[in-house]
């Protein structure tokens, strides 16, 4: 997964709806590796509830649950929000569903268990509509701001000129935000195709951080970097 999807995907909550305690506690500590925040409900009527409550940005709901179903529940989401992605999972394949799911505008059907490599696309296709419907822009400090669609960084309206090495540098500390990032990683990324000096990343860090007008990159001594 790229830095584009990490990043957007670190500040997400899901709402998950699945009445099998067991698969819900398991699946949901594998999405607390990509979003922020994980809702859970155990049958439709709670996750409406919760729904109405945290405003999720993504929704994965299973298909036959307890007091109100999958269908029922995406239905009533539907007629106020048609934007929001949601995913169905389901034990078997509804062909009844199937027809009806046309209509409600689903990132995906899928029967479980969902693959960890599977998910991963899924939740790209996630992030592929909610980047159509608003802008990706990240505040890093006071009048400091990142936009991720047009790559450029302002700081009290100033647009900091950036080279591209730089904007990708950037943007891998912004992946792991609040985490360190070692050196081994950053050039992993930064130096795929090319051989670079030993010297090249911290020369990098050096210039990013004379154009930047706020200090916010971070040097863990003889580790690497990170962005608070």
């Amino acid at each position: 997964m790229t830095e584009k999807y990490e990043i957007k995907l670190n500040k997400c909550s899901i709402l998950l709806a699945e009445d099998e305690e067991k698969l819900r506690d398991s699946f949901k500590k594998v999405l607390l590796l990509y979003v922020e925040k994980v809702y859970l409900a155990s049958d439709g009527e709670e996750a409406l509830e919760l729904y109405y409550k945290y405003k999720p940005d993504i929704i994965i709901t299973d298909l036959k649950m307890p007091k109100l179903n999958g269908l029922e529940l995406i239905k009533i989401i539907r007629k106020e929000n048609q934007l929001i992605p949601i995913i169905v999972t389901s034990a078997f394949t509804d062909k009844t569903f199937l027809l009806e799911s046309i209509k409600l505008s689903l990132v995906e059907y899928v029967v479980k268990p969902i693959r960890e490599a599977n998910l991963s696309k899924l939740l790209e296709s996630c992030v592929d509509i909610l980047l159509k419907n608003s802008k990706t822009i990240i505040k890093i400090e006071d009048q400091c701001f990142y936009d991720y669609d047009n790559k450029t960084l302002t700081y009290k309206d100033y647009n900091l000129m950036l080279t591209n090495k730089e904007i990708d540098l950037f943007e891998i500390l912004l992946a792991h935000r609040g985490n360190l990032v070692t050196k081994a990683v950053i050039e992993d990324k930064l130096y795929i195709y090319e051989e670079a000096p030993p010297s090249a990343l911290k020369n990098l860090i050096f210039k990013l951080r004379k154009k930047l007008k706020v200090d916010i990159i971070k040097t863990v001594s003889r580790l690497g970097y990170m962005i608070d």
